[in-house]
């Protein structure tokens, strides 16, 4: 992606443009987004000061998300992808001034390369002002959740299919729970990229034409919807987890009760053993030439009678 992009809006002009060009261009009377990434995040505050921005602007706190400053707005807003059922974020900071826009990440972004070719395809025929770069942003930003959130709704749809196999094991609550954990830290994301557009939108900025800030409002109610959609995703899963542990419940229940019933026909037949296995000299039974027949027929008789008992009580 280009270092630095030079708008001239009077004009209709873009040039891609160095990072050593900007002061030239700024000086030509040209709005510059300067992209910072990887190596080049490092020259944030040469480039803050370039802008006349006060130095204490590049300190500002991570927790921070949305800074109006008087040489500029600061807001960061978090590029995310999803990469082996987990969701993993590379925070984006911009600074919005009067003829600049700054983006500053260390990771590359996707969402921020997506607005840079926009903006130069687009640029000639529909930019009217500074905002239009803004909207960008807010546009592929909210596209790229989209994606995130359809990408999701497929990924909950293949664990549903793979709870209700046969052969799973311990595995799939791993799974599920790292999922579930993911979800939530999304969601966070989305809430609070959807409060940065919502301010951008809301706020009365010298920098933020009023004509933009009616489409970032359209982008911040997008976000709202995508996170109740996230949130939606997430119970399913959670819904989908439960009830795959009530059926492994049934399973075992359903197992148990075949064992109690094996158990309960052995009893008694146990205990007639038990008896005549005594080492008693005086046991008449044992002298009987029909004795271990009568044996079988009582256990015999013990155990239908206890099975269909069992079945008309509905045990079995």
């Amino acid at each position: 992606m280009p270092a630095a992009i030079a708008f001239n809006f009077e004009k209709r002009i873009d040039r891609e443009i160095g990072l050593d060009d900007v002061p030239a261009a700024l000086e030509d009377g040209d709005f510059c987004w300067v992209n910072l990434t990887g190596n080049d995040a490092t020259r944030t505050a040469e480039f803050l000061k370039l802008f006349g921005v006060p130095d204490e602007a590049s300190g500002t706190p991570e927790a921070i998300r949305f800074h109006a400053q008087k040489d500029c707005i600061q807001f960061r807003l978090a590029d995310v992808e999803l990469v082996d059922g987990r969701f993993f974020g590379s925070p984006v900071t911009i600074y919005f001034g009067q003829n600049f826009m700054l983006s500053v990440h260390e990771m590359p972004s996707a969402f921020v390369a997506g607005a840079l070719t926009s903006c130069r395809e687009n640029f000639r025929n529909i930019a009217l002002s500074p905002g239009f770069l803004l909207f960008e942003l807010a546009d592929h930003l909210t596209q790229s959740y989209t994606i995130l959130v359809q990408t999701l709704a497929t990924r909950t749809q293949e664990i549903e299919s793979q709870l209700f196999h046969e052969d799973n094991d311990d595995r799939i609550f791993t799974v599920v729970a790292g999922l579930i954990r993911s979800i939530l830290e999304f969601y966070k994301v989305i809430v609070s990229s959807r409060e940065v557009l919502h301010d951008l939108a809301t706020r009365l900025s010298p920098f933020i034409p009023e004509t933009t800030q009616p489409y970032l409002e359209k982008k911040a109610a997008l976000l709202d919807r995508l996170s109740v959609d996230v949130t939606t995703e997430r119970e399913i899963l959670s819904e989908s987890l439960h009830l795959y542990m009530g059926i492994v419940t049934h399973r075992t229940n359903a197992l148990l009760t075949r064992l109690t019933v094996v158990g309960t026909l052995f009893l008694p037949l146990t205990f007639i053993a038990g008896v005549y296995g005594m080492n008693f000299r005086v046991m008449p039974e044992l002298e009987w030439k029909y004795g271990y027949l009568t044996f079988w027929l009582v256990a015999g008789s013990t155990a239908i009678g206890l099975t269909a008992y069992m079945q008309r009580k509905k045990w079995l």
